[in-house]
């Protein structure tokens, strides 16, 4: 089960990087796109242009390697790297505080994208580098921040816009895949929780739970219940002669109308092999004997309908009383099935 939850959560993290990386792959790719039309209609093709013009590109064939092999790690890490230690600074060397945004967006990419294990330093080397930068341009302001007044709200406006979507998006994945994730581990909680507390062929609770159960009931004061004890006779034969198939079908069954018969009145669990019990809530003797009769009637008019045969089932019953053990409660109801073994079969002694 532990194999099992480890390898959903290895395949929930391996679709939440995938779609991380088409966020991050296509928001920079338009965001390029976008600057480098931006660019070039302030400038003409002059070095910014050419610039981003270069990181278009360069983000377009990593995001292209990408997509086509499955494997993102290093390309995020590429992308993310061009987009945060070089694009961003140099934008915000040109243009001053109308693209500061885009320091801000290239930290979250830096803890959203890096790996864990290197992404304290990287950040740090990435706030040093910020840093150098915003000295450098109060020191030599760039010749590209002498815009007229349309140039400057055209730039505040357009890094605005684009970091805006860039970080909600990134955030609305994030959050929805958090969801996601959270809803599909609680499902694999309830389906490990399910599969260690029921047999798989059945859907019967095991011997585990319903000794736990009995326990419990035990644990109570001047509880009294019943408990039977119960196996397909000639079972082996069964096997033998139509198969285990058919085996496997006949335990089905036998569960099944142990499952509908004790709704509301106790537990049903499968024993082990072919030994089914039956843990009655309540003290009331004629219950149990007639919901034994209905469950080897219905076992017997299934074998009938299916292989033109009767397979009956014997039964051991026993009451449980204040102070009496439990390893004894089920000796005694053990004893007793095979009393009914040995007594002719298809009955319950008790």
């Amino acid at each position: 089960m532990e194999e099992q939850e480890e390898k959903k959560r290895i395949e929930l993290e391996q679709d939440m990087s995938w779609k991380m990386y088409q966020i991050l792959t296509i928001t920079a790719c338009i965001a390029n796109l976008i600057g480098t039309i931006c660019n070039f209609c302030i400038h003409g093709m002059k070095l910014p242009t050419i610039l981003c013009g270069i990181c278009l590109l360069m983000i377009v064939t990593i995001s292209i390697v990408g997509w086509t092999t499955k494997n993102v790690q290093i390309p995020a890490v590429l992308i993310i790297l061009i987009l945060v230690w070089f694009e961003f600074p140099y934008l915000y060397y040109c243009y001053g505080d109308a693209s500061i945004v885009y320091l801000v967006l290239g930290v979250v990419g830096l803890a959203i994208f890096f790996p864990r294990n290197v992404v304290i330093v990287s950040f740090t080397v990435t706030l040093l580098e910020y840093l150098v930068i915003m000295m450098s341009s109060f020191e030599r302001p760039s010749v590209w921040r002498n815009m007229d007044e349309a140039g400057k709200i055209g730039t505040t406006l357009g890094s605005f816009v684009i970091v805006g979507v860039s970080v909600f998006a990134m955030i609305f994945e994030l959050l929805r895949s958090y969801e996601e994730q959270r809803k599909q581990l609680l499902s694999l909680s309830e389906d490990l929780n399910f599969a260690a507390n029921h047999d798989p062929l059945t859907r019967l609770y095991n011997r585990r739970y319903l000794v736990n159960q009995v326990n419990e009931w035990i644990c109570k004061p001047e509880k009294s219940f019943w408990i039977v004890l119960m196996d397909v006779d000639d079972f082996k034969a069964v096997n033998d002669t139509y198969g285990h198939v058919y085996g496997d079908d006949v335990l089905r069954e036998a569960g099944r109308l142990m499952l509908e018969e004790m709704m509301g009145k106790g537990i049903a669990a499968r024993f082990g092999g072919e030994e089914f019990m039956l843990v009655f809530e309540q003290d009331d003797r004629e219950q149990v004997l007639h919901s034994f009769r209905n469950i080897q009637e219905g076992l017997r008019r299934y074998s009938q309908n299916t292989r033109q045969m009767d397979i009956t089932i014997s039964g051991g019953m026993e009451r449980y009383e204040a102070d009496k053990q439990l390893d004894l409660l089920f000796t005694s109801v053990d004893r007793k099935l095979y009393t009914a073994k040995n007594n002719g079969k298809n009955r319950i002694v008790e």
